[in-house]
């Protein structure tokens, strides 16, 4: 046993530690493709307050940003308007089958394939925060990808409050430390079947004939969705640590980063046999090195190295990593969870339920 989990958690620990090394860090190119930049946004006044100028600074010529008002009651839409963006609303409620980002998301590449010649569409959530050269990094990053028809990756993220970083630790882990994207990345082998709906870049005419987010258009987890459809068509993505030019801070509390995984965490599987199952291997992994006899604390050090190395990747908080076993017993619930509220018609997120 002890010598079982060891391997294991090494095999965890080389994966981070390849992604660390090999993923690309986009080098920053001042002349090259252009992008227009599309932000779906429900309630999202405050935060387009402050990432809209940050754009704007970095755009040449007219600004090219496009924001979806997605029935908000806050004044998004008008304060969009207002920093100087083009603001799409709907012409009707959200459709049945249909959920929120994904309809804003389609909606808003409808209007750029008509009002933009930009070769790529930049999709980003409004609560991340680019930094200076963050448009330029991505025009670098499109160069030094060659074939790559999607731009994504890992931007830097910031802590909530208190424990919060502690209930978001097993999603950077399970991301980073089993699927070696920088090792994909370099040898052109396989396919890492991801997308981050947070940042994400399409090649224009890539995605007006796929028109993914249509397709996907009931799914709650697109992003993870829209990879495996990439994966399908044998599309290439570039996966990259964007951590040194965009940072986001996806929840507040540790609260609220509970229901926020547990709004889309079903659709890793997409089963509840498979949510067991992950959940199963979280909690597994979480408690192995409780049986590993001579070799308990190796194998409880190398878990914990996993999770800093993967800390490390997204310029995350470290000390969450010294909690992994933890954390990871965390996720298992969280999976639980979300499988119990996709069932039980409970999967409620920005004021919309989403049921099966």
């Amino acid at each position: 046993m002890g010598v079982a989990a060891m391997v294991l958690y090494s095999v965890f620990a080389f994966v981070a530690a390849l992604n660390l090394a090999l993923m690309r860090r986009p080098r920053p190119q001042l002349e090259g493709d252009d992008f227009c930049i599309l932000i779906p946004a429900r309630n999202e006044s405050n935060n387009l307050q402050e990432l809209i100028p940050l754009l704007q600074s970095q755009l040449g010529g007219p600004p090219k940003i496009y924001v979806f008002d997605d029935e908000s009651e806050d004044g998004t839409g008008q304060v969009a308007a207002d920093l100087g963006a083009l603001v799409v609303r709907p012409r009707e409620p959200l459709p049945k089958g249909w959920t929120g980002k994904n309809r804003a998301c389609h909606e808003l590449a409808k209007v750029a394939a008509e009002d933009s010649d930009a070769k790529w569409y930049l999709f980003l959530d409004a609560d991340v925060r680019p930094a200076p050269h963050f448009l330029a990094a991505m025009r670098g990053l499109a160069v030094q990808s060659g074939r790559a028809v999607v731009l994504t990756g890992f931007p830097q993220m910031l802590p909530g409050k208190g424990m919060e970083p502690l209930f978001l630790a097993w999603v950077g882990w399970i991301l980073l430390s089993t699927n070696p994207y920088g090792l994909v990345s370099r040898t052109g082998r396989s396919h890492s079947r991801f997308t981050n709906g947070q940042v994400h870049a399409w090649r224009s005419d890539v995605y007006v004939d796929l028109w993914p987010n249509e397709r996907v258009k009931g799914h709650v987890m697109e992003d993870v969705m829209m990879g495996r459809i990439l994966a399908h068509e044998k599309l290439k993505v570039e996966v990259a640590n964007l951590s040194h030019c965009v940072k986001v801070r996806m929840y507040d509390s540790w609260r609220e980063t509970l229901d926020g995984m547990s709004k889309n965490s079903f659709e890793i599987t997409g089963s509840v046999i498979g949510s067991l199952l992950l959940a199963l291997f979280l909690a597994a992994i979480g408690l192995l090195w409780l049986g590993a006899g001579s070799l308990i604390w190796a194998g409880l050090g190398t878990l914990i190295l996993s999770g800093i190395l993967v800390a490390i990747t997204v310029r995350g908080p470290i000390w969450p990593a010294f909690l992994m076993p933890l954390a990871l017993l965390i996720g298992a619930w969280t999976i639980l969870r979300s499988a119990y509220w996709r069932k039980t018609g409970q999967t409620r997120w920005k004021g919309r339920i989403y049921a099966d």
